[in-house]
């Protein structure tokens, strides 16, 4: 998915779920920031701490990647292992599916009330997981032979745009060009179906290579980000249940207010940079909620969050570095994946 899901839709069920401005605000940020998180770097704080970053993304980073790239990175926060079927090899059960035990496991495990210090920002962390299984889904976040696909085979539904047809070629020539494949060099996730699985107006199909000829799948991105939509939306009015102090209930929506320009949005044909007005203007026309200045306001900005500018800032008012946006999202972000390594797919027999 890409950020007209992670930020905007995001913010959007958020505040349809009745959550207010500000949490959502920081919510659709830490589920679009899992994209944009790539610092490395630890960085030294008033001589006495250090504060290290958790990477979330390889964001402008091409293959190959290492295997410690994909269990830290890849799986946790974007290719959550589906661990179906029962009987199946593990190859079979680090795949990535739909809404899977493992994403509502994860979801559960965000809602829990003890994560207070952090709370807004694992929420938003785990939709962004969460939401990647209904567009990841029969990939696998490890670099193998299984996400190999039939370069051939993918075909777009007769009824899109001619136009859209013409620039998914070549966006798909560009991704492939920056992250290649071969016999040598195997590919993570759906670096082969290029971003096809990201565009929730798409229809498409695919066969894999490893499952022999004549297995095609057609995905209909629109269903699946539908459904996506709304485990979101009830996952959102969870937290609003329990976190009081971040709700609205005089502004919350039910599912079936908002389905239907849910499902408009979605289907809207174009590249990202046209689909999010779309979303900032139904939200401005009220659909959603009842609107505040930061709903008025809402724009997307990677640089807010990033490591060097919480230190800049902090030294520049005197504030401390922990309440900052970046270090609480590193610390909710280093509790989500030591919780999907070290716990989940443990207890899910997965890892040692």
């Amino acid at each position: 998915m890409q950020i007209d899901i992670h930020f905007y839709g995001t913010y959007c069920l958020a505040r349809a779920a009745g959550i207010v401005s500000e949490t959502a605000h920081t919510i659709a940020m830490a589920s679009q920031f899992v994209n944009d998180a790539t610092a490395i770097k630890s960085v030294i704080v008033g001589n006495r701490q250090c504060l290290r970053p958790v990477r979330t993304s390889f964001k402008q980073v091409s293959p190959p990647y290492q295997e410690q790239d994909a269990w830290l990175t890849w799986i946790p926060f974007h290719f959550l292992p589906g661990n179906t079927p029962e009987e199946g090899t593990f190859e079979e059960k680090i795949v990535c599916q739909k809404n899977s035990l493992t994403a509502q496991k994860v979801a559960l495990f965000a809602l829990d009330e003890s994560h207070q210090e952090v709370w807004p920002y694992l929420i938003g962390i785990a939709a962004h997981a969460y939401a990647d299984t209904f567009s990841h889904y029969g990939f696998s976040g490890l670099t193998h032979k299984q996400n190999r696909i039939r370069e051939d085979s993918i075909r777009l539904d007769k009824n899109h745009q001619p136009a859209i047809t013409e620039y998914l070629a070549a966006r798909s020539s560009d991704f492939k060009d920056k992250y290649p494949s071969d016999d040598t060099l195997l590919p993570t996730g759906h670096a082969q179906a290029a971003t096809y699985p990201d565009r929730p107006y798409l229809k498409w199909r695919f066969e894999y290579v490893t499952k022999g000829s004549g297995n095609v799948l057609w995905r209909d991105n629109t269903a699946d980000y539908m459904e996506a939509c709304e485990c979101l939306f009830y996952f959102f009015q969870e937290f609003a249940k329990k976190n009081t102090a971040c709700c609205d209930p005089k502004t919350s929506k039910q599912w079936t207010d908002i389905s239907p320009i849910v499902r408009f949005i979605l289907g809207v044909e174009g590249p990202c940079d046209q689909r999010i007005p779309v979303w900032k203007r139904n939200l401005l026309s009220g659909v959603f909620c009842e609107l505040t200045p930061v709903d008025q306001e809402l724009h997307y900005d990677s640089h807010r969050w990033q490591l060097n500018r919480a230190v800049w800032e902090s030294e520049e008012t005197g504030d401390t570095i922990d309440r900052s946006h970046a270090c609480l999202f590193y610390k909710a972000a280093r509790r989500f994946q030591r919780f999907v390594l070290e716990e989940l797919l443990v207890k899910m027999g997965l890892l040692l």
